[in-house]
């Protein structure tokens, strides 16, 4: 199976609710019908490579707290610590920090895009799952980026939250 990245939208009152209680998000995400649901989506294995784009790095090479671009995958911000979902907690932006990261995702046209992707220095840095040489990589990654724009602009649209983890 490997690393699959994985992101939902949900409502603020949902996202406090997680925070009081963070079992509820479990029963949320590995409910059965939750991969079919719209507001769940599943980025496979090109979740390193759209981090990569938005950082330039490798997951935890930044050096500072991340930008509002660089924190669309992984903002920092813990729903849990105890929690481990696969890889670790899950991470969080409220519906005002979804908003502003999706005005800067937005600047990402398909030109800037490509000239983000670089798969001999992707592979090189590690950057999951070191397949970005290989042709069809760099459309899969594209295909990817746009689905995760398009959640995004829903989520800023819907005032909803984001959330991510790695299982």
């Amino acid at each position: 199976m490997g690393m699959i990245g994985n992101v939902i939208r949900v409502s603020q009152e949902e996202l406090n609710g997680f925070l009081n209680n963070s079992e509820t998000l479990e029963n949320k995400i590995y409910a059965d019908e939750s991969y079919e649901a719209e507001w769940f989506l599943d980025l496979d294995k090109s979740w390193d490579g759209i981090n990569y784009i938005l950082t330039g790095e490798i997951i935890g090479g930044l050096e500072n707290e991340p930008n509002e671009l660089q924190r669309a995958l992984f903002s920092f911000q813990i729903i849990d610590e105890g929690q481990d979902l696969g890889y670790g907690p899950a991470q969080y932006l409220n519906p005002n920090q979804v908003k502003e990261t999706y005005s800067e995702l937005e600047k990402i046209t398909d030109d800037v895009l490509k000239s983000k992707i670089n798969g001999s220095e992707m592979n090189e840095i590690g950057i999951y799952p070191e397949i970005w040489t290989e042709s069809e990589s760099h459309e899969f990654l594209i295909d990817s980026f746009k689905e995760f724009k398009e959640f995004y602009k829903k989520a800023s649209e819907n005032n909803e939250a984001i959330i991510t983890y790695l299982n």
